[in-house]
C-alpha cells in the first residue's frame, strides 16, 4: 500500500525542482544584465532553498517510516 504522506512529500518535492528549474534556466538566459539577472539571483536562491527543504522532508519521512510511498 502506498503512503499518502510520502506521495504528497514527493510530490512536493518534485514542484520544487521544476520550479528551481525554471528559475536557473531563466537566470542562465539573464547573464550579462546586472539588474534582472540579480533580481533572478535571489528568486533561484529561495528556490534551491526550498527545494533542499522539500528534499530534506522527503529523505526524513523515508527515513523515520521506512516507506517510499509511490
Amino acid at each position: 500500500m502506498a503512503c499518502s504522506a510520502a506521495t504528497n512529500l514527493f510530490d512536493d518535492y518534485a514542484s520544487a525542482v521544476t520550479e528551481l528549474f525554471d528559475a536557473t534556466d531563466k537566470l542562465a538566459n539573464l547573464v550579462g544584465q546586472h539588474g534582472p539577472f540579480e533580481e533572478e539571483r535571489k528568486y533561484a536562491e529561495q528556490a534551491r532553498q526550498k527545494c533542499h527543504a522539500a528534499h530534506q522532508a522527503l529523505e526524513q519521512h523515508w527515513a523515520q517510516h521506512r516507506c517510499r510511498g509511490l
